[in-house]
């Protein structure tokens, strides 16, 4: 683990499934996504069709420190490109 790493581990709340900092880089979020892609058969959404997505999590007030969905505990970068996933907001998905 890196200096900025560690400084960042100190100063941000924990995950509360895991021992990790709750924010990630976008550096982290692509390398997170590339690693989901080496999935057999991953089918992945059209670039607008992910802005779209993206843009409607960035907006919801269930959005945790820019990243993470509070109802599934999703990375919302990685959820809005998998073309298989769905908006997991309870009653009235916003995707």
């Amino acid at each position: 683990m890196n200096e900025s790493a560690k400084n960042r581990q100190i100063n941000e709340p924990a995950c509360k499934g895991c021992s990790g900092s709750v924010r990630l880089s976008p550096g982290e979020i692509r390398k997170l996504f590339g690693e989901t892609l080496r999935i057999k058969d991953v089918k992945t959404v059209t670039e607008e069709e992910y802005q779209q997505r993206l843009a409607l999590c960035k907006s919801c007030d269930s959005l945790q420190y820019g990243t993470t969905c509070i109802h599934c505990g999703c990375i919302v970068e990685i959820r809005a490109k998998l073309a298989a996933s769905r908006c997991p907001y309870p009653y009235a998905p916003k995707w």
